[in-house]
Formats: structure tokens, C-alpha cells, sequence
């Protein structure tokens, strides 16, 4: 079996998940597996100070365990998180949102939902490199609206 994503070290922060060959737009990458929650049921996120939490649309979530779960935070994303419905349950799938290099770090917009703008920056700021970093892995259209 040939893997399209694997582990290993990044640059950005801890273990990432990256391109084990070369990637097209729009390729199902890798589910994003892990201990299900319920609606409205949050684990608690504060022992190892990572982010591995991924809310639902449908108000569930799933405490990422798999390799999915190592996908860095990029404010300038290759790859995004996708839901589907399979046997009433919600899934959540990486998908490439462009061509990926063999190699190259896999990143998606985390978007986290937070309290406040000091919170954003405090707790989650971001430090992706990109051009266009916007400084937290923050939902930026609801930091907008708070900002109002």
C-alpha cells in the first residue's frame, strides 16, 4: 500500500504531515480520525497544550488520534478539511486545494472558534511563515465581527 501522506518532523511545530508523493487538486488526502464526542461535548484540551479537537457542523467532534491529526495550521493552506455523512455519522477528510509537491508540508486553515481577540493572539497565535499570515489559527470573519 502506498501511502499518500506520512509523518515526520516540521519546521513549523512538532511532528506535520507531509506529501509522501506527489499530489493533485481536489485528491481525498487522508481521514481525520480520533475519540468521538457528542454534541455540545468538549474534551478537555488543556493537558498537552495541542490542538487535536475538530468541531463538527453538526455540533459533534472528534479528538483527532490518526495522522490527519498532525496537519500544521497554515494561513496560506495547500489542503482543506471537508465533512460527509456516512452511515448517519459525519466524517471529516483532508482534501488538496491545489497541486502538492512530494515532500511538501500539508496545511490546512484551522479556523478555531475562540472568545476573544486576546485569546486569538494569546493562546492561538500562529507562526506559519506565510506572507499573508494573519498572525492566529482564529476564524479571521469571526474576529471580524467581534472587532465590530
Amino acid at each position: 500500500m502506498i501511502f499518500k501522506v506520512t509523518p515526520k518532523r516540521s519546521g513549523l511545530h512538532g511532528k506535520g504531515l507531509f506529501a509522501a508523493k506527489d499530489l493533485s487538486a481536489g485528491e481525498r488526502l487522508i481521514e481525520y480520525k480520533g475519540i468521538r464526542y457528542e454534541k455540545g461535548v468538549v474534551p478537555n484540551m488543556d493537558i498537552d497544550g495541542l490542538t487535536k479537537f475538530l468541531g463538527l457542523s453538526d455540533g459533534s467532534g472528534i479528538d483527532g488520534t490518526g495522522w490527519a491529526a498532525l496537519a500544521n495550521h497554515g494561513c496560506n493552506p495547500n489542503s482543506e478539511l471537508r465533512e460527509s455523512e456516512s452511515r448517519g455519522r459525519l466524517r471529516a477528510w483532508l482534501y488538496a486545494l491545489r497541486d502538492i509537491k512530494q515532500g511538501e508540508e500539508i496545511l490546512w486553515d484551522y479556523r478555531l472558534e475562540v472568545t476573544s481577540t486576546k485569546e486569538a493572539y494569546s493562546l492561538w497565535s500562529c507562526a506559519c511563515g506565510a506572507d499573508d499570515c494573519r498572525g492566529t489559527m482564529a476564524n479571521p470573519e469571526r474576529l471580524r465581527k467581534r472587532k465590530r
